[in-house]
C-alpha cells in the first residue's frame, strides 16, 4: 500500500527540519512505497530542507489555514493511504506500518495515535515558570480509554485530532475533506472527524502509535496567549455546525450574557468582558510578565497564567461569535 505523508507548515523551519529528520531515520517504509508532501502556508522553505527526504514535494498552499493546506496536500497525493502529520510531531518507529495494519483490520476508518512531549521539550520547559505551567496545564491527547475497546490499546472514539491521522484517499474524498471555513488551526480536525463519523466511518485511536510533540518554539507566554486567541475561534464555528457542542462549558461561559444564565455565570461574563478590553488586557499581560520577572512562586504565577489564558480565550471566542451572528 503506497502512503502519502502530508505535512502542513508555516514558518517553522527548524521544527520542520527535525520532524523530517526523525521521519527519515525512523521509517524504513519511506524507502519502499511512500511519498512526503510539504504544504507551505508561509515564507519560502529553505532549499536545504528539500534534501532531507528523497523525492519530497514542497507545495505552496494557495488558500489559507490548516484545513485548506491538508486538502491541497491530498489533492497532490498519489498514495492509497493519506497520513496527515503536524510539522512538530516526531514519529517513532513503525508509525506508518502501524497505520497500515489498522486499516487492514478496520475498513472505512480514520486512525490516529497519541503523543507525549519529547524529553528535550520537557527539559527546556522546566527552565521557566511559564514553561512549567505549559507542561502541567497544556491540553492532553484524545482520551482513549472511554471509548469502545477493540483490542489491546486500540479504541473506537467519537472524535480525533489530526496531528497524526490516516485515512484512505478514497475515504477522504467520500468524507468531503476538511472544512476550509476555519480561520486558524483549531477544531477543523474535530469537525472533519465528527462529520466522517456521522457518515459511518470508524474513528480509531491506537495507543501504540506514539509521536513526540516538539513544540519548543512555543514556550513563551506571548506565543501561547496568541494561540489561545486564534485557536478558540474554530470552536465557535464548530458549535454552529454541531449544535450539541453548545452544551460545553467553553461555549456556555463565553457567549453574551443571557437572561437564563445563572447569577454566577452572569458575573463571570461581566468580569471577563471588562478585563478583556484591549487596554485592560494589555495591562494584565504586562503585570503578569513583571511578576514573572520578580520570581513569584509557581503556584501564584500559574493562577495568573490561567486568568490570562481565560481572557484571551474569551476575546477570541467573542470575536468569532460576533462574525458568525452578524
Amino acid at each position: 500500500m503506497k502512503v502519502s505523508v502530508i505535512i502542513p507548515t508555516k514558518n517553522r523551519f527548524q521544527i520542520l527540519e527535525e520532524t523530517l529528520l526523525c521521519l527519515s531515520l525512523e521509517q524504513s517504509y519511506l524507502k519502499k512505497e511512500a511519498e512526503v508532501i510539504i504544504v507551505n502556508d508561509g515564507d519560502a522553505i529553505p532549499g536545504s530542507l528539500s534534501s532531507k527526504i528523497a523525492g519530497m514535494q514542497i507545495i505552496k498552499n494557495r488558500g489559507h489555514g490548516a484545513g485548506n493546506a491538508r486538502n491541497t496536500g491530498a489533492g497532490h497525493a498519489t498514495g492509497d493511504l493519506l497520513l496527515f502529520l503536524d510539522d512538530d510531531m516526531e514519529v517513532m518507529s513503525d508509525c506508518i506500518a502501524r497505520h497500515i495494519a489498522n486499516h487492514e483490520k478496520h475498513a472505512r476508518s480514520l486512525v490516529s495515535g497519541t503523543w507525549e512531549y519529547s524529553q528535550y521539550m520537557k527539559t527546556e520547559a522546566m527552565r521557566t515558570p511559564f514553561g512549567r505551567f505549559k507542561i502541567t496545564h497544556d491540553y492532553k491527547p484524545v482520551e482513549t480509554k472511554n471509548g469502545e475497546r477493540l483490542s489491546e490499546g486500540v479504541y473506537r472514539t467519537s472524535s480525533l485530532a489530526t496531528f497524526n491521522l490516516s485515512i484512505t484517499r478514497a475515504d477522504f474524498k467520500a468524507a468531503g475533506g476538511f472544512n476550509t471555513g476555519f480561520p486558524y488551526a483549531g477544531c477543523e480536525d474535530q469537525e472533519f472527524t465528527m462529520r466522517a463519523a456521522a457518515k459511518g466511518f470508524q474513528l480509531i485511536v491506537d495507543n501504540s502509535i506514539v509521536c513526540r510533540h516538539n513544540e519548543k518554539d512555543r514556550l513563551s507566554m506571548d506565543e501561547w496567549m496568541n494561540r489561545q486567541y486564534t485557536g478558540v475561534q474554530g470552536f465557535a464555528l464548530l458549535c454552529e455546525l454541531f449544535p450539541f457542542r453548545k452544551k460545553d462549558r467553553l461555549y456556555l461561559e463565553n457567549t453574551p450574557v443571557g437572561l437564563s444564565d445563572p447569577s454566577r455565570i452572569k458575573l463571570k461574563k461581566a468580569i471577563k468582558y471588562l478585563m478583556s478590553r484591549r487596554l485592560m488586557l494589555y495591562a494584565a499581560r504586562q503585570f503578569t510578565k513583571m511578576f514573572t520577572t520578580l520570581g513569584l512562586p509557581d503556584h501564584i504565577l500559574f493562577r495568573l497564567y490561567n486568568v490570562l489564558c481565560g481572557l484571551y480565550i474569551y476575546r477570541g471566542f467573542r470575536h468569532a461569535y460576533r462574525k458568525l451572528h452578524k
